[in-house]
């Protein structure tokens, strides 16, 4: 088993209130967090052209760290944006909980569907989460020197019986 490494750093997120209503500014925040994802470096969005309503851009990492454009087969899909929320892809495992486990998203597949914002503090929390996403996704090798990323989340689950 490789050992562990690579240990993300501190992700804590407040629980989201799904009560609170405040619609007032939601289109606001909204234009600010895709204002904010398209000044990522490195991305390129695609909008799906299958003819549905409720359309959706994906966005993908087309670089890697060192700014060099990765071949078509190896660029990562980073999320996915519609009018139900973020489909982000690259959170590691305890990310994934702590987006879970405090009302943010819910799983969906290998992705997390992250809620929209509401108002400024609800985009600061999701441009967290983002965030979280693109360093995971857009610098792996600068954070391992080339050895393999294992969180303790990820270790295999062994039974304590004697049950085979």
């Amino acid at each position: 088993m490789p050992a562990s490494l690579y240990k993300p750093g501190r992700f804590e997120l407040p629980p989201r209130i799904r009560a609170e209503k405040k619609p007032s500014d939601k289109l606001a925040t909204r234009t600010a967090l895709i204002d904010k994802i398209a000044d990522l470096r490195g991305i390129e969005t695609v909008q799906r052209r299958d003819n549905t309503v409720p359309c959706q851009v994906d966005i993908y990492l087309c670089q890697d760290s060192k700014g060099r454009r990765r071949g078509s087969e190896l660029t990562p899909l980073f999320c996915s944006l519609n009018c139900d929320g973020l489909a982000v892809s690259g959170l590691d495992r305890w990310a994934q909980h702590k987006v879970i486990s405090r009302g943010w998203g819910k799983l969906e597949a290998d992705r997390v569907l992250v809620c929209l914002p509401r108002d400024r503090r609800e985009l600061g929390v999701v441009w967290k989460i983002l965030r979280r996403a693109y360093d995971n996704l857009y610098n792996p090798s600068d954070k391992l020197a080339g050895e393999q990323m294992v969180s303790t989340w990820d270790w295999p689950k062994f039974s304590r019986t004697t049950l085979q």
